[in-house]
């Protein structure tokens, strides 16, 4: 497929029907899914959360799996400030971000992607909230990736997905909008607070 794994300062995201190579698997819809969606979902997607609200079209649990979907069914999902929140271990003993990135590795289409948002590991976002389990940076989702994980010699954690990122915004402060890119890049290695939130778009790749 030809979406082009890029870095950018901005709100950018790749969508799969732009992509020329992508081609629509014959008699499925293109379903897209707004995961934990709350308050917010966009028109034409379908919203899940464990709450209802206005918007959410699927009551469930995120944590309770499976999901009501069926394998490879999904085209595209959309998940904010969700991951942050997942316990690090489940009632069962299994690792929480591992069975959430499994289970949307299930229900992606081949080539399908993901969508997430999540406050960066260097702001104080992160750590403000109680609930918070966890700092994402835009090394954390490489642990899902086959091949990153082989070469970081952590293929033992044992997820069963595989996914590679094709996209990476950062979301910068008001304080450093007007900054140069190199000036930017040395800040956010040396200063907290320069990045609030981080985008990475995941594609479902084989196994």
């Amino acid at each position: 497929m030809a979406l082009e794994p890029r870095t950018e300062w901005g709100t950018a995201k790749q969508d799969i029907t732009s992509d020329p190579d992508f081609t629509r698997p014959e008699g499925k819809k293109l379903i897209k899914v707004e995961l934990a969606c709350g308050q917010n979902k966009k028109d034409g997607w379908i919203g899940m959360d464990r709450v209802k609200t206005e918007k959410t079209d699927i009551i469930h649990d995120l944590l309770t799996f499976p999901w009501p979907f069926d394998d490879a069914s999904i085209y595209e999902m959309n998940c904010e400030h969700f991951v942050e929140h997942i316990p690090i271990q489940l009632a069962d003993g299994s690792y929480g971000l591992h069975k959430f990135m499994e289970e949307v590795y299930r229900c992606l289409m081949p080539g399908g992607t993901i969508r997430f948002v999540a406050p960066y590991y260097t702001s104080i976002r992160a750590w403000q909230d109680p609930t918070h389990t966890r700092a994402i940076s835009e090394v954390t989702f490489e642990y899902y990736n086959k091949k990153n994980s082989e070469a970081m010699l952590v293929d033992h954690y044992g997820a069963k997905c595989n996914f590679e990122a094709v996209s990476k915004v950062y979301g910068i402060t008001p304080e450093w909008e007007a900054s140069s890119d190199e000036a930017r890049q040395w800040a956010m290695k040396h200063y907290f607070n320069v990045v609030a939130d981080i985008e990475v778009v995941l594609r479902k790749v084989d196994l």
